[in-house]
């Protein structure tokens, strides 16, 4: 298992290497001379700086709106059977790129919605609606799994307590509930949130075609303005990985947190 990971560490610090090298590539001159020209022209194109709002806008909206649809429907499931959970995971398992093209043949233009009233306008929505989409409808059943498994016997025994002792559902939901779903919710956001900023795929089906997401703007920028776009398109993709690892980072580290918590859990109980 360790020399996997140190393999895939290694691959992902070279390529992220590399990466970092082309963009102070001077244009296209291979073998010229570093240089900070595609840094400067980055954040002085407009375009990019659309695309950065775009992406950590749609990140944003769809980890938040990802958290309070889950949180309900995990309160609901909550006591129910292995059944009803295995169907709230059934969408785990569906990649991305099916989920947008669905959205597209069911909301977009001569889709089921345009056949049967009008066309729904969040399919290369400007906002981004249509990434949200995807990413909510995806995203939901991880979440509420992650919160599902946050529950335990413990936390229905201090219920039942509370319950006895006069607390309102309200009271129970703040004081027992909340304060185990607050670390799972949290690694959960963050992991969505780095999917969401490094995702390709989603914004290429659904989303619009001005402003793009980061990742769709590093294609499109060399296609449009050929090679001596690369170190440009470079420098947006490093902007990207530091922007993902920065959130992969602090999901770790409240991993880490999460796990030394119910580590200590069992002997704070017994003493």
């Amino acid at each position: 298992m360790l020399p996997a990971v140190l393999l895939v560490g290694g691959l992902s610090v070279a390529a992220l290497a590399g990466v970092v090298s082309a963009s102070f590539r001077p244009g296209a001159l291979i073998g010229g001379s570093y240089g900070t020209d595609a840094w400067r022209r980055l954040f002085s194109d407009s375009s990019f700086l659309d695309a950065l709002i775009f992406t950590l806008r749609a990140a944003l909206i769809a980890t938040l709106l990802s958290v309070l649809l889950a949180l309900p429907l995990a309160m609901a499931l909550r006591r129910s059977t292995a059944l009803a959970r295995g169907l709230v995971a059934l969408p785990l398992p569906v990649p991305h790129l099916v989920i947008a093209s669905v959205a597209v043949l069911w909301l977009g233009p001569a889709g089921v919605a345009d056949r049967v009233a009008t066309t729904l306008p969040v399919i290369a929505d400007s906002f981004g609606w249509g990434v949200i989409l995807v990413y909510v409808l995806k995203e939901i059943p991880f979440l509420t799994l992650l919160m599902l498994a946050a529950f335990g016997e413990d936390d229905r025994a201090r219920e039942e307590a509370a319950r006895t002792l006069g607390a309102s559902r309200w009271e129970r939901w703040r004081g027992v509930l909340l304060p185990q779903l607050v670390r799972p919710t949290l690694l959960g956001s963050l992991v969505v949130a780095a999917f969401v900023v490094g995702s390709t795929e989603v914004p290429q089906i659904v989303g619009p075609l001005s402003p793009e997401a980061l990742t769709t703007w590093s294609i499109s920028v060399v296609r449009v303005r050929g090679p001596i776009a690369r170190p440009d398109a470079a420098a947006a993709l490093v902007v990207t990985s530091v922007v993902v690892l920065l959130l992969a980072a602090a999901a770790l580290w409240t991993g880490m947190r999460l796990r030394a918590t119910q580590k200590a859990t069992p002997s704070a109980v017994e003493s």
